[in-house]
């Protein structure tokens, strides 16, 4: 059997504990930041999903009625589902009817946990003919205009 050298001692010292504390610390300090905009991202990917549902909705919906629908409730009533955190809304395309185009807007419930992203503030779909056209803007308040974001908010 082994003997202890210094059989008074157990443990941790306090200079130790609080060493390990601290490289604990600063770890956490670094990778928290980078946990909450990855949660963020996924997050968005949820009103991506949204928004190409009721894309993909808008065509069958054109193929049967000669025009697009205007509420996103009537092309895919689980919408509140799909993206529970985002308000998706749709309008009338640039020349103001729903004949050739239309415009989505998915931009985070007030209140909820997405509406700290302030890089995309509100993703965009709008359809010109037969051609979408993806948009994104972040928080005025966060830059002083309305940014341009959306290479960062539309994966490519």
């Amino acid at each position: 059997m082994r003997k202890c050298l210094r059989p008074g001692r157990q443990g941790f010292s306090l200079i130790e504990l609080m060493v390990a504390l601290t490289i604990a610390g600063i770890l956490a300090a670094i990778a928290y930041p980078a946990y909450t905009s990855h949660l963020l991202r996924g997050r968005r990917a949820d009103a991506i999903s949204a928004l190409t549902a009721i894309m993909q909705a808008q065509e069958r919906f054109r193929g049967n009625q000669n025009k697009y629908a205007s509420s996103a409730t009537t092309l895919v009533p689980e919408i509140a589902q799909i993206a529970p955190l985002y308000d998706i809304r749709i309008s009338a395309g640039s020349n103001g009817d729903f004949d050739i185009g239309y415009i989505v807007t998915a931009t985070p419930v007030a209140g909820s946990k997405q509406a700290a992203d302030v890089t995309c503030k509100a993703l965009v779909v709008e359809l010109r003919g037969a051609t979408p056209f993806y948009s994104a803007t972040g928080d005025p308040s966060n830059s002083g205009t309305d940014s341009d974001t959306s290479a960062q908010c539309w994966p490519r």
